[in-house]
């Protein structure tokens, strides 16, 4: 009997020979138990006790393929070891004598956790998934960067050629290091709005998008050579 894939509303259900799980496609109904040998389930995507694989539901974030919570702090060594134990479950090799439909089904599993984890992993990449998440704005919708910050942009890249013509490696170091502090403290402001994103307006929303979209400035900046 051929693997089959099965969709219900709000329901998925993988099915294979004498096994069957059925997956609530909402984070709201973690942990899961898989039917057939009722292990339970931190991720919507694959049975850890069976290994039995299915499809992403369409409702699953990043945080749910991962077993995590939906917030902007997370526990990495617990995010490291959860994203681990899934990858290693969905990997393509576990699958290489099963069907073209399960090797294929492996593969795109596969991606999808990865890519979820290098977001997740990342504190700027997981503040802007959750600003997504909010519903935005994102990057294309709203380019602008802090008015101040542009000017203060120019003023310290000047600053830095005038410097590096100098050769005075003690300037470059210190304001490299002010750039960073500056970085940093952008970032925590970031992570202030980022825990409460579900809760602010628009208007805070948009001003955590230009804060976002400052960062870039200082990583430029920070990765233009002395």
């Amino acid at each position: 009997m051929r693997p089959r894939v099965a969709s219900r509303r709000r329901r998925l259900t993988w099915q294979t020979q004498d096994e069957r799980i059925e997956i609530m496609s909402s984070a709201q109904s973690l942990p899961l138990k898989c039917t057939g040998c009722q292990a339970e389930q931190n991720t919507p995507i694959v049975c850890i006790g069976c290994h039995t694989l299915y499809p992403v539901p369409q409702s699953a974030d990043h945080f749910t393929l991962l077993g995590v919570p939906r917030k902007y702090d997370l526990d990495e060594s617990e995010l490291a070891a959860s994203f681990r134990s899934i990858a290693r479950n969905v990997h393509p090799d576990r699958f290489a004598d099963q069907s073209e439909q399960m090797r294929t089904l492996a593969t795109r599993l596969s991606a999808e956790v990865n890519r979820a984890y290098q977001v997740l992993r990342d504190p700027v990449l997981r503040a802007d998934y959750l600003l997504e998440l909010a519903g935005g704005p994102s990057a294309a919708e709203e380019r602008e960067a802090p008015g101040e910050l542009l000017m203060e942009v120019m003023e310290l890249r000047e600053e830095l050629e005038q410097a590096r013509a100098r050769g005075d490696r003690t300037a470059l170091e210190r304001m490299q290091q002010a750039l960073r502090t500056r970085r940093r403290r952008t970032l925590e402001t970031i992570a202030v709005v980022a825990r409460e994103i579900d809760s602010v307006d628009e208007r805070t929303r948009r001003s955590m998008r230009r804060a976002l979209n400052s960062l870039k400035y200082f990583d430029n900046l920070l990765a233009e050579r002395a």
